[in-house]
């Protein structure tokens, strides 16, 4: 199956991840939809902990290895077992993964173990979040940059993995590659292990790549060298991006289209450019006020002096979500609807999603 840039190559339905924890499921992320479009860029950003980084599990097949994995090393006895049987039975409201991811019009939720293998790294890449451990510090950045190659490329002369291996180094600007992809991970500075991080996601040409938290733990100047060499992932490549951040002004430079997260649900979804400049949403309002970055860019686009001002109040509790609208008890529109009722998740313009009673009031 051939791509062409605008067409659907990524479709989220009804997407569920929940862990399991002693104080009962953990919602990371609680029934997401959204796609995103050969070549296209599709922001993620919420708050930390509101399941950003398990929807990007959840896409590529990792959240129950990484769930399980959770349960079996916590130290409530049966937290395992209790993970396992619910995979096993399906259960909707239980542990796991429920809903489907289309990839390429093939389904991945309920694919194989071995097939996934096949796709990931190859057609599906992620750059994870962490740079202390996303890098194995027992093997050369060269000989792990070029693993999805002999992953999936099993004939392939050591010869031309070497030659791929520096192109791509060099590609994203490694100083010296030639003489030191033979070092380990421990040599390289953080903004040096993310700019390896990208190579080694690209080197087998995906179609999509996820970039979680990709300038996290970095200085500022060394954030901009990033966004700059993620900016020619996706022009230059056409490569689909899913770029995952808590910084307003990451998403800024990159996405095409803005998802806003909250309590593992999508608050609302829509172009970048009315999601920075003119968002419908309370805490998505609440959000973009807190960034001094999109207070500058409103003004300069005709808007008010900039007031930045912070949202009220804390993030729930996964495992003890408020009734209705998960948001209500930091919203200064809430009303008793908000608190009785889960709104419903609807388009209300072309490409512009919104979850909440009142948006057309406010």
């Amino acid at each position: 199956m051939n791509t062409m840039k605008g067409d659907r190559l990524l479709e989220v339905k009804n997407l569920k991840a929940f862990y399991a924890s002693k104080k009962g499921v953990i919602k990371a992320v609680d029934d997401v939809s959204f796609h995103i479009d050969t070549g296209e860029c599709l922001g993620i950003l919420g708050e930390s902990g509101c399941g950003k980084s398990s929807l990007a599990l959840a896409v590529i097949g990792l959240f129950e290895r990484v769930a399980r994995f959770a349960a079996g090393t916590s130290n409530v006895p049966g937290l395992r077992k209790e993970f396992d049987e619910s995979v096993e039975s399906n259960r909707e409201d239980g542990p796991g993964v429920h809903g489907s991811v289309y990839f390429r019009g093939e389904e991945l939720t309920g694919m194989e173990e071995e097939d996934l293998v096949n796709m990931r790294g190859k057609q599906i890449s992620m750059i994870p979040q962490g740079l202390t451990h996303a890098l194995n510090p027992q093997y050369s950045v060269g000989y792990q940059t070029g693993e999805p190659i002999e992953i999936h490329d099993e004939k392939v002369r050591l010869i031309e993995l070497k030659r791929k291996v520096l192109d791509y180094l060099g590609l994203v600007s490694l100083a010296d590659a030639g003489t030191r992809f033979v070092m380990d991970p421990g040599s390289f500075s953080g903004g040096e292990a993310q700019r390896i991080l990208i190579a080694m996601s690209l080197i087998s040409g995906p179609y999509l790549v996820i970039a979680d938290e990709p300038t996290s733990a970095l200085d500022v100047t060394i954030q901009r060298q990033i966004l700059n060499v993620l900016a020619m992932v996706r022009d230059d490549f056409d490569v689909s991006l899913m770029t995952i951040s808590h910084n307003a002004g990451v998403i800024a430079e990159l996405a095409d289209r803005v998802a806003v997260m909250y309590a593992g649900k999508f608050m609302e979804v829509g172009p970048a450019e009315k999601m920075f400049l003119d968002p419908d949403h309370p805490y998505t309002r609440g959000l973009m006020a807190s960034y001094p970055k999109i207070a500058m860019m409103r003004m300069k686009t005709g808007g008010k002096r900039p007031r930045l001002r912070g949202i009220r109040g804390e993030p729930p509790d996964l495992t003890d979500l408020p009734s209705g609208c998960p948001f209500h008890p930091r919203c200064d529109y809430c009303v008793d609807t908000c608190v009785e009722k889960k709104p419903e998740y609807r388009e209300v313009e072309p490409g512009h999603f919104i979850y909440c009673h009142r948006w057309g009031e406010i």
